[in-house]
């Protein structure tokens, strides 16, 4: 709530400031009009505006307030397969949180998904001021350190598993279909729509499941030249 009110104050500040510019000038005192002398002025440049803000530049190092890749609207599947890509060992995942809510903010229980430490991922963000007062980066960048965790789980047993709008990990982990995978490549490209009038997300995995089977994903969502689709191939 302060950081929203603190984005109000600064843009009303701007938009102050471009009124003061604009109007600056029409302050002057008319004289009187000379007939017999009448000299033609020249309209005056408009001001240059100010550069663009650079963006802020974190290297967050992975880590983010979820656990996965799974919740609301944030659920991958290509009609048959359900990708699940976690940010955090599986294991470490509370076996009564939610999945289906995504975030785990601190609180005053705990640090929420930063417990799970390290993070499968490293990541940098771009920030529109920095995230005191920001809902959420411009853009987020993650590259796997390796050994990702992923998770497949027949479409039809996670919509069944969601529809009482609670999942937990262990829910997941003891449907049927579920095969295990890590992903020694992975790449995520995101604009979060709390900060993005156009979300974006797309993600890249490659690598093995338990079985010695190989696995590609390719995700993508809100990209204006590439149409949205979830693909996954096991082999």
């Amino acid at each position: 709530m302060n950081a929203n009110l603190s984005v109000k104050v600064i843009a009303g500040l701007v938009l102050l400031a471009a009124v003061i510019s604009s109007c600056a000038g029409l302050n002057t005192p008319e004289s009187p009009a000379d007939t017999s002398n009448t000299v033609e002025i020249q309209p005056t440049e408009a001001p240059a505006t100010a550069e663009a803000k650079e963006p802020v530049r974190i290297e967050a190092d992975g880590e983010v307030p979820f656990y996965a890749r799974f919740g609301e609207n944030e659920t991958f599947s290509d009609g048959e397969w359900t990708v699940i890509v976690f940010y955090r060992s599986p294991d470490c995942i509370p076996a009564d949180f939610n999945l289906n809510q995504f975030f785990h903010f601190p609180n005053n229980d705990g640090p929420g998904a930063f417990a799970c430490a390290p993070p499968t991922t490293t990541s940098i963000e771009y920030w529109a001021n920095g995230p005191q007062t920001d809902p959420a980066p411009l853009i987020a960048e993650m590259t796997g350190r390796g050994a990702v965790p992923v998770w497949f789980i027949a479409q039809a047993e996670v919509e069944a598993a969601m529809a009482d709008g609670v999942v937990t990990i262990g829910e997941l982990a003891e449907l049927p279909s579920r095969q295990i995978g890590t992903a020694a490549t992975y790449t995520e490209l995101l604009h979060p729509g709390q900060s993005n009038p156009q979300p974006l997300i797309q993600f890249k995995a490659e690598g093995v499941l338990e079985d010695g089977r190989s696995f590609m994903v390719d995700v993508s969502y809100g990209a204006l030249d590439v149409s949205d689709h979830t693909t996954i191939e096991i082999q």
